[in-house]
């Protein structure tokens, strides 16, 4: 699959902070990109305490914006002439992550149909034990993306 803009951008900031356009949630996240894929990226993210409970622990909110955001962005890197929004996402929450912890979020697709895109992310941390997973499925809004 040739390169588009957008996978071109990521692909640019792979080991530096990902520079999103506009500014907004997804800059406030401060990913770290790793690696782009056709049809997968991988981000790190160091937890904050503003991203914590009052347990102390990545809230669970913050999983699933982070795990929207990384399959959002492999969507938007997958060159389609549409843009595409969340349908669904059903998130499982399987382990704690504490302030200071770098951890891993990674997207994959699953299915790609014409209109709809099936995808998966997990949140690992340092020791790639998993702290919780997403499945999602984007459907296309039939506006053309503007690369």
């Amino acid at each position: 699959m040739a390169d588009n803009p957008i996978r071109a951008h990521f692909k640019a900031q792979i080991g530096a902070d990902v520079a999103i356009s506009p500014p907004g949630f997804s800059e406030w996240l401060q990913f770290k990109m790793i690696e782009v894929e056709d049809d997968s990226i991988i981000v790190e993210v160091v937890v904050r305490p503003e991203m914590c409970n009052p347990a102390g622990t990545l809230h669970g909110g913050i999983h699933s914006a982070i795990l929207d955001e990384v399959i959002g962005m492999t969507v938007a890197a997958m060159g389609n002439d549409t843009h595409f929004v969340s349908l669904n996402m059903t998130t499982d929450y399987l382990r704690a992550a504490r302030a200071g912890e770098v951890i891993r979020a990674t997207s994959q697709v699953i299915r790609k149909g014409r209109t709809a895109i099936h995808l998966i992310g997990q949140l690992t941390n340092a020791e790639s034990k998993e702290l919780s997973r997403a499945t999602q499925n984007m459907v296309s809004v039939g506006k053309p993306m503007k690369m």
